[in-house]
């Protein structure tokens, strides 16, 4: 087994943890701002709701007003005749436009205060939902197993250096790859040379 291991990831790991926070920020970011766009739209609604129905008020009293204009404009003058009431006329038509349109608007943003809340409920609701659960639980788990991974990380490439340096100021040397294949610790002393055989005796007896 190798004594060491190659480590190339601990800047990957620092990057996709960077990235993950970044992402749950923006995130977070964006349902909040949903949250008051939301909120934005319904006191929106509120506001139009009340303001067409002043307008109704107001424009019943413009009818009204239209109305007894005309109503006095057809009395007969002095001379017994009626005085031409087309500008009162038109007067009270437009009066009437504008009260009807007013009415229409009131009903209008009623209903849009009856659906909106609905709509929110079938379309955004379930997702923000489901997304904040990822905000409170999944994201920071993940943050916190790749905050793990990188300290492990961290902590085994400090050790490397310290063994190497431990094993320098002790003067041991490191492991060949001999060593390391066959074991051993020490080479083996070479044999000795054996002596040459002559092929015929040696002169006066004398050995070699």
């Amino acid at each position: 087994m190798s004594e060491s291991a190659e480590v190339l990831s601990l800047a990957a790991l620092a990057e996709w943890q960077a990235a993950l926070s970044s992402y749950a920020e923006t995130l977070a970011e964006g349902l909040a701002g949903i949250e008051l766009e939301l909120r934005r739209l319904s006191d929106w609604l509120e506001e139009q709701a009340t303001y067409w129905k002043r307008m109704v008020r107001q424009r019943e009293e413009e009818v009204t007003r239209a109305r007894a204009e005309l109503s006095q404009r057809q009395f007969p003058g002095w001379d017994g005749r009626v005085p031409d009431c087309t500008v009162q006329r038109k007067n009270l038509q437009r009066a009437l436009a504008r009260l009807e349109h007013a009415q229409t608007q009131v009903e209008r943003v009623r209903r849009w205060q009856t659906r909106l809340p609905k709509i929110i409920d079938e379309i955004y609701r379930g997702a923000a939902h489901r997304l904040q659960r990822m905000l409170e639980s999944t994201i920071p788990a993940a943050l916190e197993d790749l905050h793990a991974r990188r300290a492990a990380l961290e902590a085994y490439t400090a050790l490397e250096p310290a063994a190497t340096s431990a094993r320098a100021s002790s003067g041991i040397p490191a492991k060949t790859e001999q060593d390391q294949g066959t074991g051993s610790t020490q080479a083996a002393a070479p044999s000795p040379t054996p002596a040459p055989v002559l092929p015929f005796p040696p002169e006066n007896g004398e050995g070699p």
